[in-house]
């Protein structure tokens, strides 16, 4: 309409209306409403299709709201928590699902038999299930299965794998030696505060788990640290550089949740909701094994001193014998860990034997002593794990056993040897000399024989002292050429 006001307003008073003015107003306002005829029919059109449209929408909607609604009552919200994201090996981490519904409000969780399950599982450590909670345990320790109580709750305990052979009263006696104060901070927080296993103000944490495992009243904590060591023993060995034993080496776990309708195989449920979480253990047990333990204290080593001492000088026999009894008796009740630390003390001890007090046989014993010793403790692992073995120190025994018997019987043995050498060489001399006496003998009577030449030798000499007997009268007589013959004669016989 603003085309025709422009076109055939402005009109003032007074003013002549033409004729072809009010017939050209007419055609526009014609022209206006045809217009406004077709725009209304487009629009009346696009009404129509809308129209469609909405009430094809509206089909949807209801098939979305139908979607809605399943989605809503097939799929839950999970949330998945830890109260810390560090702890020690020893302690048991509480892991809480809890689980809504899609929109994140409160289930009705009124009627128990309702109650959606929890499967919790973990590539690390062991699982069960918190106290209290109805629950499914998995083959292994790596599932369980936690029913949500009133409050949409399902809590699982996660620990070290060792700990799943352990009843609930065992682990709560490992937890408290976790939770033992040590001026004013717990063993466990200790551990998870040093930046290195050799920072110094962890040493009481250390002595006070040795304390522990040295208990005579439980072995609870003896049992339980000898199984994690049994697990991987190769982590408590020597390592290739001291600096390693410097760093803590922790364990990642990551343990996942799905939410289930109920725990019955048969129904074929499809998981409600799904989360993870991921939680984090310090090894302190390898490092104490290692840098604390193993090493045996001076206290434990002067003590096998003076015990083992006086069993030296009885003989060898005696002293195997008393040697080994004596650390069979002392290791009957220590555990896997605890006879190694006797072991290495034994070692210390016979090298610290004071030097007036080793018999002969000492150094041979002492030698094979602890390269028996020496092999035991390689054996630790596999006498663990064989069943009712009868002696814990019969492979030591026999090898040092075998070994000090051999080199006293070959220092005996020597000892023979040198003798009848001596015997026979005094022997084979007395004879030569026998010999040599009756070779003399025979020579001398040979000689001294009438037909001998020392007879033969008087004979002649009697003759010639004969002649010159005659010879001096002859001369006294003043002999003539005759004498002089005679002389000649003589000298001949001489």
């Amino acid at each position: 309409m603003g085309e025709l006001a422009e076109k055939f307003g402005g009109k003032v008073d007074g003013e002549l209306i033409r004729a072809t003015d009010w017939n050209a107003l007419i055609d526009g306002i014609e022209g206006q409403f045809d217009a406004l005829g077709d725009r209304l029919q487009t629009a009346q059109q696009q009404i129509e299709t809308n129209i469609t449209a909405l009430a094809d929408a509206n089909t949807r909607l209801d098939e979305f709201g139908i979607l809605a609604n399943l989605v809503r009552s097939s799929y839950r919200q999970l949330n998945l928590t830890s109260a810390r994201s560090t702890y020690a090996v020893g302690e048991r981490a509480v892991l809480v699902a809890n689980v809504l519904d899609f929109d994140g409000a409160p289930l009705d969780l009124s009627s128990a038999a309702s109650r959606p399950w929890v499967d919790f599982v973990t590539v690390w450590g062991s699982l069960k299930p918190a106290p209290g909670f109805t629950s499914r345990v998995g083959t292994g320790g790596k599932t369980v299965s936690v029913q949500v109580n009133a409050s949409g709750e399902a809590r699982a305990l996660l620990r070290e794998a060792t700990g799943s052979v352990f009843a609930e009263e065992d682990e709560l006696e490992i937890a408290a030696v976790m939770e033992t104060s040590i001026g004013g901070t717990r063993v466990a927080d200790h551990f998870i505060n040093a930046s290195t296993p050799a920072a110094s103000q962890i040493s009481p944490a250390f002595a006070a788990v040795s304390a522990a495992y040295d208990r005579s009243d439980t072995f609870v904590m003896r049992n339980y640290l000898d199984g994690i060591y049994l697990a991987n023993p190769t982590r408590a060995y020597r390592p290739l550089a001291p600096t390693f034993r410097l760093n803590w080496h922790d364990e990642f776990a990551t343990v996942m949740a799905f939410v289930k309708p109920d725990d019955n195989p048969a129904t074929g449920d499809s998981a409600m909701a799904a989360g993870s979480i991921r939680v984090t253990f310090r090894d302190w047990v390898h490092p104490w094994i290692y840098t604390q333990y193993l090493p045996p204290p001076p206290p434990l080593v002067a003590d096998y001193v003076g015990t083992l001492t006086p069993v030296f000088v009885g003989g060898i026999d005696v002293a195997l014998t008393g040697v080994f009894s004596i650390v069979e008796d002392r290791i009957r009740e220590a555990g896997i860990l605890g006879q190694q630390r006797h072991f290495a003390a034994v070692q210390e001890a016979m090298i610290s034997i004071p030097p007036d007090s080793r018999p002969a046989y000492f150094d041979a014993m002492s030698a094979n002593v602890q390269g028996g010793i020496a092999v035991q403790q390689g054996l630790a692992f596999s006498a663990a794990i064989s069943p009712r073995q009868p002696r814990l120190t019969a492979p030591a025994a026999a090898i040092a056993g075998a070994g000090a018997r051999g080199e006293v019987a070959s220092a005996n043995i020597a000892t023979d040897i040198r003798r009848e050498t001596t015997v026979s060489i005094q022997d084979v001399e007395d004879r030569v000399l026998v010999q040599v006496r009756a070779e003399n003998t025979r020579l001398s009577n040979d000689l001294l024989s009438d037909n001998g030449p020392v007879r033969r030798a008087e004979v002649i000499a009697l003759e010639a002292s004969g002649r010159v007997a005659a010879i001096d009268l002859e001369l006294g007589n003043k002999a003539g050429l005759e004498l002089v013959s005679q002389l000649l004669s003589a000298r001949d016989l001489g």
